[in-house]
């Protein structure tokens, strides 16, 4: 194995990796698991997935967010959103767009609290698009994924955008 295949599995693992942090806040809001949602504040007893918003946002954007935050529409968003990335990061499918979907949801969160409270030149959703794009270029939707099996099947064929 040349060192190219060798970093196409290793933008593969972070793909993976990228999406268990995708889709474990997708569970833990749908059923309120107790661990950044507190058992019983889950979606399914009635709180908003969204309502977080005012505890995390942070200067230029805060009204704005906190003025989302608890909307059904948004909770409806944010939630297809945690799960279509995470599961299609997870399986390595529709490569161009969930990497546009991935990068457009960390800008968003990055967004949430600018300028950001911990480091003021870079923050680690902007760390996690860099890698997402590069796993796109680089080869990262080629390897532990069902990428090749997707592309062949009839919808891919007749919407390639989803390849």
């Amino acid at each position: 194995m040349d060192n190219t295949e060798k970093g196409q599995y290793c933008l593969a693992i972070f793909r993976i990796l990228v999406g268990c942090i995708m889709i474990w806040p997708f569970f833990d809001k749908l059923l309120g698991l107790g661990f950044k949602t507190p058992a019983g504040s889950g979606m399914i007893d009635g709180v908003s997935p969204s309502s977080f918003v005012v505890y995390v946002t942070g200067g230029i954007f805060k009204d704005f967010y906190d003025s989302l935050a608890g909307n059904q529409v948004v909770d409806i968003i944010l939630m297809f959103g945690l799960l279509v990335l995470g599961t299609t990061l997870i399986l390595g499918i529709t490569s161009k767009l969930t990497t546009i979907g991935i990068t457009a949801f960390m800008l968003i969160m990055y967004s949430l609290h600018i300028p950001p409270e911990d480091n003021p030149v870079v923050d680690h959703r902007i760390i996690i698009i860099a890698g997402m794009v590069s796993a796109y270029f680089l080869g990262g939707y080629d390897k532990l994924s069902l990428n090749s099996r997707w592309k062949e099947t009839w919808l891919v064929k007749r919407f390639p955008i989803l390849g």
